[in-house]
């Protein structure tokens, strides 16, 4: 068995971590998203956790079950940073950038040694300062400072074996994606599928009692020894001598094991062939010309054809329209917590599907990529190729949301004449919003890719044109809100007002102004831009001028 050299695994974790971190601050709006990160899930979390702990660690001890806690909690917080690990290492992390000429100049169990090196720095980057801070605060808070050294080593200990575990994982399902010909050619569509399934689970009641039952079992599994660690310095609690010392063989004999089994299975993923998934002839189908006959003929139909097949090949270039998803989760969780559809939750489904049907079709130079040149004189005139692109997205995203809408509607409280009217509306939105989104796409274009992992990169929507299509959706859908729903304006009217009061003015409007603006607002986005949006997109389409 050949073993990581520490000094090269070391030079190549500085290597690569440093490449991070420039990697990040090259990007400033994902530096941006990151140092909020840092404000709210770590940065307040540290300073209440502290707070916490310094004055009430004494009443906790006095109040909990702290070694059957201990035991459990840390049990069950193993499996976060194995999850998390794993999942990076199928995205970025197991592999490297010019891979053969590393891997022809340093042995490989130096290249995994660094990657995880690497990766172990990224994650105490983050981590190590609450951990440290926390576990202080608690260690003075209960009057003994040698606690913070059991909490650490405990912690510690997790998180090593938890790091090399998940890595193997994440390598182990590298191998079976990249050695299976049919899990290559649909690894994005399998990447979506495990997003929603994450997506439902968490929003599930099912998933807490999971955690729940989870806490329980695994207070007698190895990785329960840690917990036993943990309280080992805490005065008045008397951990199992055993189990502590179980918890320190388990990482020094763990470690070598896992650290043994990652470089075997990394030599796998990086030196055994990769399948590579048969050329295609992406003929149209006998279904996919059916359909298309009804709905396009001649040009048009070959736009919404080269579309289709676009997505077919390339799923994951729509990652961008799950984000919204997020603000859904409330909502959700509350139909599988409670078993009963709150009357906002139709009205944010067509919303949102309606958003995601024109999102879809945000950028329409910039999906043709190199082939932008031979799209604009291939004789596609520029109102065939914005009626194939709302084709194309409203064909497959229009029955989904209608169909979503209803169903929602029909089992929350809302009136057949309310939810039967919200899905009329979605039908429209699914056909208006994607001509205004391609009007915007079209003025706001996005050429350049954004890589979404160590290995695919992919081309969407500038953020200029992802704002402004948000806004104006949101604008029109607030605008019909205001302007239909009774006690609409009154609502809105109340709220101008608090805002205004938080600066310090007093401003009254009253809701039937509101209700009149808000119905030239949704008048305006919904008649009186699409076709202005339609004709702006086929005249830049055919005197468009490449630089």
């Amino acid at each position: 068995m050949n073993w990581p050299t520490p000094r090269r695994s070391v030079a190549i974790a500085r290597v690569e971590y440093r490449r991070s971190l420039r990697a990040m601050l090259r990007n400033r709006t994902q530096l941006l998203g990151f140092g909020v990160f840092l404000l709210l899930f770590v940065g307040m979390p540290t300073v209440g956790g502290s707070y916490v702990a310094y004055t009430a660690g004494e009443e906790m001890l006095d109040a909990l079950p702290v070694l059957d806690g201990a035991r459990g909690a840390l049990a069950l917080a193993w499996l976060g940073p194995v999850a998390l690990i794993a999942q990076r290492a199928v995205g970025t992390t197991a592999r490297i950038d010019a891979e053969a000429g590393m891997l022809t100049t340093v042995p490989a169990p130096d290249v995994l040694g660094g990657l995880v090196l690497a990766e172990a720095a990224r994650v105490l980057s983050v981590a190590a300062v609450p951990v440290v801070a926390v576990a202080g605060a608690f260690a003075l808070g209960i009057g003994a400072p040698v606690a913070v050294l059991s909490i650490v080593a405990a912690l510690l200990a997790v998180f090593v074996t938890a790091l090399l575990a998940g890595h193997v994982v994440g390598v182990a399902i590298k191998i079976v994606v990249g050695q299976s010909e049919l899990l290559t050619r649909y690894k994005s569509v399998l990447a979506v599928v495990a997003f929603l399934a994450y997506f439902a689970a968490v929003s599930s009641e099912a998933f807490g009692r999971a955690l729940v039952e989870l806490f329980g079992l695994l207070q007698d599994s190895p990785t329960a020894w840690f917990g036993d660690l943990l309280v080992a310095g805490v005065p008045g609690v008397a951990p199992s001598p055993v189990r502590v010392v179980g918890a320190l063989a388990l990482v020094a004999a763990g470690v070598p094991v896992l650290l043994a089994i990652d470089v075997r299975a990394a030599e796998r993923l990086w030196y055994a062939d990769r399948a590579q998934p048969g050329t295609r002839t992406y003929e149209e189908s006998d279904a996919d010309g059916t359909v298309l006959s009804r709905i396009a003929a001649g040009p048009t139909r070959a736009v919404v054809r080269k579309i289709w097949r676009r997505t077919k090949r390339a799923p994951i270039r729509l990652i961008y329209v799950a984000y919204p998803l997020f603000f859904l989760f409330a909502p959700l969780q509350q139909v599988f917590s409670t078993g009963t559809v709150p009357a906002s939750l139709p009205v944010l489904l067509a919303l949102y599907g309606t958003w995601a049907v024109g999102a879809a079709a945000l950028n329409p130079l910039g999906d043709e990529g190199a082939l932008l040149p031979l799209a604009l004189t291939s004789g596609v005139r520029g109102g065939q190729f914005v009626r194939g692109h709302v084709l194309a997205v409203s064909a497959l995203g229009l029955p989904l949301v209608v169909a979503v809408t209803a169903l929602s509607g029909l089992l929350s409280p809302l009136g057949p004449s309310r939810w039967l009217a919200l899905a009329a509306a979605s039908a429209l939105l699914s056909v208006v919003g994607p001509v205004l989104a391609l009007a915007i796409g079209t003025r706001f274009p996005r050429f350049g890719t954004v890589r979404v992992s160590r290995s695919r990169e992919v081309v969407i929507p500038s953020k200029t044109a992802f704002a402004c299509y948000t806004l104006v959706v949101t604008v029109g859908a607030l605008g019909a809100v205001v302007a239909l729903v009774p006690g609409g304006g009154a609502v809105l009217s109340d709220i101008v007002a608090f805002v205004a009061s938080l600066a310090g003015l007093s401003v009254a409007i009253a809701p039937p102004v509101l209700r009149a603006v808000g119905a030239a607002a949704a008048l305006a986005l919904g008649v009186i831009a699409p076709p202005l949006a339609y004709r702006y997109v086929a005249r830049r389409f055919e005197h468009y001028t490449l630089a």
